[in-house]
């Protein structure tokens, strides 16, 4: 959920037909039956995604839902809330891991990696862009990290020559 964004929902609709043969696609049933493709940007989770479609088509199941439980049955959206807030509870973890939170990292990363909203939209399988807009706050290292990065002064070359001329005991 944090690398795709699906909703714990979808997640757990997901068949084994709707994984691509390299595990960097998965096709997903949103909200209003609006059916969607999400990518898997990371290498090794493409490769574990695989891997375990692979091994879940070779043991005979009752279902062809990707994530089943311990009995051979679909694992449900409240089971997966269950497991994370056990997995919450065992590492002491705050604020508690939800779906919903995973959901809302992997808005928040791409938007701070400078991924057009547009995209983030299509990617979450949001109707209206306002929606999508929850998501872009930006905290304040991410900031910090963006201004560096442009250092609009520097690149000016203000800030050389405006260091020369000033001495900063009288600016502070």
């Amino acid at each position: 959920m944090a690398a795709t964004g699906v909703r714990v929902g979808e997640l757990t609709s997901i068949t084994l037909a709707d994984i691509a043969a390299d595990g960097g696609a998965v096709r997903v049933s949103g909200k209003g039956s609006r059916e969607r493709t999400v990518f898997v940007g990371n290498r090794q989770l493409r490769e574990n995604l695989r891997d375990y479609v692979f091994d879940r088509r070779l043991v005979a199941r009752a279902t062809d839902r990707l994530f089943v439980n311990r009995r051979g049955n679909p694992l449900t959206a409240q089971c997966l809330r269950l497991r994370l807030r056990k997995i919450s509870d065992e590492l002491d973890l705050s604020p508690r891991l939800t779906p919903h939170r995973l959901r809302h990292t992997a808005a928040t990363l791409l938007l701070e990696e400078g991924v057009d909203i547009r995209f983030v939209q299509r990617l979450l399988g949001h109707s209206s862009i306002s929606t999508t807009k929850i998501y872009t706050h930006v905290t304040d290292a991410s900031l910090k990290a963006v201004v560096e990065r442009a250092d609009h002064m520097g690149k000016l070359g203000i800030s050389e020559s405006v260091s020369k001329r000033v001495e900063w005991s009288e600016v502070w």
